[in-house]
């Protein structure tokens, strides 16, 4: 069964050089997109796409998303009301539709 889950996207903005030394951008919000969530792990992660990653979720959305690479943080507020963050690790694009793997954080 498919479920519309609503996720907040966050990207890192882009880093900037003091005096030699990298500051990393700050995590700004881009914007709201629906999705499907569905559990996921490693092993069939890497029995599916040969990928050795930690996750805990592959996430679909209905179109390609250029907002959404790894690195990408993905925030769903739960029925319960607890914020769960997820860490976009992989984008397999075998499939013929937008697939992203994710890990808790």
């Amino acid at each position: 069964m498919i479920t519309n889950y609503k996720v907040e996207v966050y990207n890192h903005l882009p880093a900037t050089k003091v005096n030699g030394i990298t500051i990393q951008g700050v995590l700004a919000r881009v914007k709201d997109v629906y999705c499907d969530m569905q559990p996921y792990s490693k092993a069939l992660l890497l029995k599916t796409y040969g990928y050795d990653l930690e996750v805990t979720k592959r996430i679909f959305f209905m179109d390609v998303d250029y907002d959404i690479k790894i690195g990408t943080l993905l925030y769903y507020t739960n029925p319960q009301n607890v914020v769960e963050k997820y860490e976009v690790k992989a984008i397999p694009w075998d499939s013929g539709f937008f697939e992203v793997v994710c890990n808790g954080i």
